[in-house]
This record gives C-alpha cells, sequence and structure tokens, in this order.
C-alpha cells in the first residue's frame, strides 16, 4: 500500500512537473473610457518627468517577503516597461479625474510641470500593495511645491491578479490627488 501511495505521488509530481507555466501579462490601464474627441488641455500644466526607483524597474510584480527581500515574479509580468505603464496611467487618469486633458509637454514657456517619483510599488507578504511616491510642480526647473503620496491597500484576494489590481487602484488616487490642483 505504501509503495502504492509513493508511485502515485510520484507520478502526479511528474505530470505537474512537466507542464509548462504560462506567463501572464498585465497591462497598466486605467479604466478611462474610449472616445474620440477634440483635447481640452489643462491650461498651464503638462506632466513632466515620471521616475521609477531602480528596483521597480523590471518586468516582473515585485513582492516584499517577510525578511524583508524583494522578490520579482516570474510569471506574473507588466507587458509593457513599468516605466512607460505607469506614465501613460498617471496621464489618462490625472487627465480623467481632472477634467482638463494633461498633455505630455505643456505648451508655452510659463507652464508649470507636474514631476512624479515613484519609490515604492510592490506588494508585501502579508497581503498588501504599497505606493509611495513624491509629486512636485515645477517651472522654469524651480521647485513650486512639492508633495508625498503613501498609501498601502489591502488585497481583494489572494495572488498577482489581486495586487495589479491594487496597484491600479492606488496609482488612481495619487492620480486624483495630482489632479485636484489642476484649477476647473
Amino acid at each position: 500500500m505504501r509503495i502504492l501511495a509513493t508511485l502515485t505521488l510520484a507520478a502526479l509530481l511528474a505530470a505537474c512537473a512537466g507542464q509548462p507555466v504560462e506567463p501572464r501579462y498585465y497591462l497598466l490601464r486605467g479604466d478611462v473610457p474610449l472616445d474620440n474627441r477634440q483635447l481640452t488641455p489643462a491650461s498651464g500644466y503638462g506632466l513632466g518627468a515620471v521616475v521609477l526607483a531602480p528596483y521597480i524597474d523590471q518586468q516582473g510584480l515585485l513582492l516584499e517577503t517577510t525578511d524583508g527581500t524583494i522578490r520579482p515574479a516570474r510569471q506574473h509580468l507588466w507587458a509593457e516597461p513599468i516605466i512607460e505603464g505607469a506614465r501613460i496611467f498617471l496621464l489618462q487618469e490625472i487627465s480623467h479625474s481632472s477634467g482638463k486633458d494633461l498633455l505630455p509637454l505643456p505648451a508655452g514657456g510659463d507652464a508649470a510641470l507636474i514631476n512624479v517619483r515613484i519609490d515604492q510599488f510592490h506588494g508585501t507578504s502579508d497581503g498588501r500593495a504599497i505606493l509611495i511616491a513624491y509629486w512636485w510642480v515645477s517651472r522654469d526647473g524651480e521647485a513650486l511645491a512639492g508633495y508625498k503620496f503613501a498609501q498601502a491597500r489591502q488585497l481583494d484576494a489572494s495572488g498577482y491578479d489581486a495586487l495589479a489590481r491594487a496597484q491600479k487602484a492606488l496609482l488612481t488616487d495619487l492620480a486624483r490627488e495630482i489632479a485636484a490642483i489642476i484649477p476647473q
């Protein structure tokens, strides 16, 4: 009986080991409605630099383990470079939240740039997503105002799908906070 159980277990493990695991790709895009329209630029504002801490700039979603190390996922990957995804996401979500279209670069020499630096963007072993970012408004290279955004969000389920959803929600909260400074 023991030999039969061992052989069955070995056969199951061999079957699982032989199945290739397909990677899952996550696209960091907001839930902005699709529409064709003339843009209404945010007068006097544009999106400047969006910078990520170096550890974030990799393909796999990131998880901080209980011993404080960061582990990138091997099978749960961003579909594009995360720096590009974050920039596009913030541009769309700030525009949507403010009701004005934030352009990648402002028109006019006296326009203010909104710059963002994301210092932490990962999941934790206790089931949360963390976003710590700094953002500031500058004109002609001079900072006019600066802000810190630091939030954690409990995942609504376990797994990387839930982590990606929570990270999008945190970036949406950041975009709403930034949009609040753009005059209506």
